[in-house]
């Protein structure tokens, strides 16, 4: 009984899926070739330089130490309790 009442829902919802389903609009080339072309040069975006003043070996050190020293919020909590 319930594999029937599981495979009728499953009908109707791929049913009600598909009765509701917009159809896609046909993209126009010209459209998607301009929207394309947009550089950031042409957008109100300020540039940014960024210097690295760390190496990556010192940046994945310091990810190291601090997975070992995580503690997750409950422990932190629990730790008030003491």
């Amino acid at each position: 009984m319930n594999a029937k009442k599981l495979i009728a829902a499953a009908a109707v919802f791929l049913a009600t899926g598909g009765a509701f389903a917009a159809e896609a609009p046909a993209s126009n080339a010209a459209v998607t070739a301009a929207a394309a072309s947009v550089t950031a040069t042409s957008l109100n975006v300020p540039a940014i330089n960024v210097s690295a003043t760390r190496t990556r070996a010192e940046v994945r050190a310091e990810a190291i130490e601090y997975v070992k020293n995580y503690k997750t919020t409950l422990a932190l909590q629990l730790e008030q309790y003491k």
